[in-house]
């Protein structure tokens, strides 16, 4: 199965999903639509247009209880974008709610930005004086869109990773190859990424932010009763900003 499928007996026939689909990657199949998974970029349009609510997106939560209980440290990677979707709680009590789960440590994947804005920028400054075009290369759905639709394109993706996989290689070199590492975010094609060759075994899981909320409701987690709690790692600033608009080429200190 892949990232996305369609719970038939809640599928009602109203096609907004294939209309509505960037990759055509959607099809109906004995009246039902069903996602073509090697078509699928995973940018969860589908999920987000689906009034009936009859998409499901592969979950992670038994796969990262499962390397909580195990015998190896478990690191957490917390998306910048995390404080937005736990609001009104502060950051730190979502954090420290991480922690209580079993999570070793806790890490902001704003440090990870930091790696790759470096990167750009020295990679921005050289298309600049060749003329080179550039296609910043972050979200994996834009990625797989490119590589499966606008073969035009593919040499002007930047061979720079994303910062989910800069944080995890800076953690594993820190803490070692048996350091699991679960990314926690709001992009489901980050789940998509993780099983690209080029990276797989970087990160062992993605939880959505949504299932890392489920995963507070089954462990009877009260956050807002928690003391604060601050990240560990590096600290970040500017690299925070990544995820808005505009935020690579601030994070770069590039202008747009």
């Amino acid at each position: 199965m892949g990232i996305v499928s369609t719970i038939p007996e809640k599928c009602k026939r109203c096609y907004t999903c294939v209309r509505d689909c960037p990759a055509k990657a959607i099809k109906v199949e004995k009246g039902q639509a069903a996602v073509i998974e090697d078509r699928c970029i995973a940018c969860g349009n589908c999920v987000k247009v689906c009034a009936q609510q009859a998409k499901l997106i592969e979950t992670s939560t038994e796969e990262v209880r499962h390397l909580l209980d195990g015998p190896d440290r478990v690191f957490a990677c917390l998306a910048p974008s995390f404080p937005a979707a736990y609001h009104p709680l502060s950051p730190g009590k979502v954090i420290a709610a991480v922690r209580k789960l079993g999570f070793a440590e806790v890490w902001e994947v704003a440090f990870g930005a930091e790696l790759v804005s470096r990167a750009y920028a020295k990679f921005f400054e050289k298309a600049e004086r060749t003329g080179d075009r550039v296609v910043s290369t972050p979200c994996p759905a834009i990625v797989a869109y490119i590589e499966k639709y606008m073969p035009a394109l593919h040499d002007a993706l930047a061979p720079i990773v994303s910062p989910m996989i800069a944080l995890a290689r800076a953690i594993r070199h820190r803490h070692g190859p048996n350091a699991r590492i679960v990314f926690i975010g709001p992009c489901i094609a980050k789940k998509n990424e993780i099983r690209d060759p080029c990276v797989a075994g970087t990160v062992d899981a993605v939880l959505t932010f949504k299932e890392l909320a489920r995963m507070f409701d089954d462990a009877n987690l009260r956050p807002d009763g928690l003391p604060e709690s601050g990240f560990d790692g590096p600290r970040c600033y500017l690299a925070r900003s990544f995820p808005i608009s505009g935020g690579l080429l601030k994070s770069a200190g590039l202008s747009s």
